[in-house]
């Protein structure tokens, strides 16, 4: 049965939309950061593969149709930017300042850990773009000369654990402002944070929506120069 399952293109496919649709229904009825749909169904997956031995890559050979869907997922959510555009001009030049003020932080972070632990220019490189969601980073990735693989899996992460948090992360530090909220979530987070962000509202969702945009963009050119500036 395990043979059949990992020679099957359809395996993956079923198996992630399954898990996730379980993982859904389960966060439906005990919501909490740890049944996060895309977190849950993350854990499940996983514990499947381990439990019947198909390995990632037999998994992967059906699974990575769905990231297929990333890229025009990603321009779909200029629709909620749209619909805030009166709200987008009226603030431009704090949204704008605020985004790169993250980025900024984001990628400064990560390379004064990585110098602090010594881990060295590569995992800076692959690194670096954490907070950038996955089509935009593995082309900066490439650029700087990263681990693909690592960026790929950084990112993944990082999603995951801004969705589960996020909401609770501000109620804690008190961010009301929708404007705020949206951007710091799109800002850390990308996609997976900004389908939280639009359950929140529909300004958080725009506004991480923008965020999601221009923070790609100001990545891909702050990210190669700090790391010319600390590494050579």
């Amino acid at each position: 049965m395990t043979e059949f399952l990992a020679a099957s293109p359809y395996f993956g496919v079923v198996l992630t939309l399954s898990m996730f649709s379980l993982a859904y229904l389960i966060n439906r009825r005990w919501p909490s950061p740890f049944t996060t749909p895309l977190f849950l169904a993350t854990v499940f997956v996983v514990l499947i593969l381990l439990e019947t031995g198909i390995s990632y890559s037999d998994y992967n050979a059906g699974a990575k149709y769905i990231t297929y869907f990333l890229v025009p997922l990603t321009v779909s959510f200029a629709v909620p930017m749209y619909k805030q555009l009166p709200l987008l001009q009226r603030h431009v030049l704090s949204i704008l300042f605020a985004i790169l003020l993250g980025v900024a932080c984001s990628v400064l972070t990560v390379i004064f850990i990585c110098i602090f632990f010594g881990l060295g220019d590569i995992i800076a490189r692959s690194l670096v773009s954490i907070s950038v969601t996955t089509a935009i980073a593995i082309g900066i990735t490439e650029k700087l000369g990263g681990v693909i693989a690592i960026t790929v899996s950084s990112v993944i992460v990082t999603g995951i654990l801004g969705a589960s948090v996020s909401d609770i992360v501000c109620r804690k530090i008190g961010l009301r402002n929708p404007i705020a909220r949206g951007l710091a979530i799109g800002n850390a987070s990308h996609v997976a944070g900004t389908a939280k962000a639009m359950q929140m509202g529909p300004i958080e969702g725009a506004l991480s929506s923008l965020a999601i945009v221009l923070s790609g963009l100001m990545t891909a050119v702050i990210a190669p120069l700090a790391i010319w500036a600390f590494f050579g």
